[in-house]
């Protein structure tokens, strides 16, 4: 395993017929070339994620 970067992955692209190819190759090179990923454009509210990493503080 060999990588220079964490690859970071537009889950938009899965939408469209003509960029789920592009995002399903970009996902399985992340997949079994680097093991894992971050993901951008999931649609989750920034203050859902802002609440989780509070969260996360409060309980550790």
């Amino acid at each position: 395993m060999s990588f220079t970067s964490i690859p970071i992955l537009d889950l938009a692209l899965a939408q469209g017929p003509a960029t789920k190819p592009r995002f399903l190759a970009e996902l399985r090179h992340a997949l079994m070339e680097v093991g894992f990923l971050y993901l951008k454009n999931v649609g989750i509210p920034d203050e859902v994620f802002k609440q989780v990493i509070e969260e996360g503080k409060a309980f550790f």
